[in-house]
């Protein structure tokens, strides 16, 4: 996988067939009618799509492209904010739930790029009850995945080849500046809030660490 994939140089051809292959290794395992009876992902749940998800950078490429061709509309302003957490969990799991929503969702919990959406989203299906997904109250929980062994391998591969990896907001918004002028971004006030809104909630818990008996 790992030859197969060097030879190709368009990123965003590496990104698809990689694509096809970790999307075919994960079917694998889900048309076996135990994993069809316990994996408890439906459309729409999207509680994962709240969480840090990693792109490489052919993955970040390919969404790139969709967003400046116009083929899909996302929230410059909320991709910013993101964007400024970059790799730290704590700081992204002190934003509000709505803040933290991928922004390739739409207004009813589905995916906007579905077909196009990064490697491990199509592998990431849950066998826990789906209220351990949940991450309202910014706190994650243990949770049980369908092993995708075959599919990992290509993914692992695949980010190795691309070169550069992280969380997706991070690097669509990197990917995006390498196609010309930065995007702007108009200034909301709710974004001035946010931002606030998740230096207190940090801060509490800070304090809450010094003080605690």
């Amino acid at each position: 996988m790992l030859n197969f994939l060097s030879r190709i140089e368009d990123p965003i051809l590496r990104a698809r067939k990689s694509h096809q292959y970790v999307s075919q290794y994960t079917n694998e395992v889900l048309n076996n009618p135990i994993a069809k009876k316990f994996v408890t992902c439906h459309r729409g749940c999207s509680a994962c799509c709240h969480t840090q998800v990693s792109v490489n950078a052919d993955e970040a490429q390919l969404l790139a492209s969709k967003v400046i061709n116009n083929e899909v509309q996302v929230d410059l302003t909320k991709l910013y904010i993101q964007g400024n957490v970059e790799n730290n969990s704590e700081k992204w799991f002190a934003l509000p739930y709505d803040v933290r929503g991928c922004v390739f969702l739409d207004d009813k919990g589905a995916c906007t790029v579905y077909e196009d959406r990064p490697s491990v989203c199509r592998t990431n299906n849950v066998l826990s009850p789906p209220k351990m997904c949940e991450t309202r109250d910014g706190v994650e929980r243990p949770i049980r995945l369908l092993n995708t062994e075959k599919a990992d391998m290509a993914i692992i591969a695949s980010y190795e080849v691309s070169g550069d990896a992280g969380t997706l907001p991070s690097m669509l918004w990197k990917a995006m500046k390498q196609y010309g002028e930065p995007p702007k971004v108009s200034e909301k006030s709710w974004s001035k809030k946010v931002t606030k809104k998740a230096y207190l909630s940090q801060l509490k818990k800070d304090l809450s660490k010094i003080f605690e008996v």
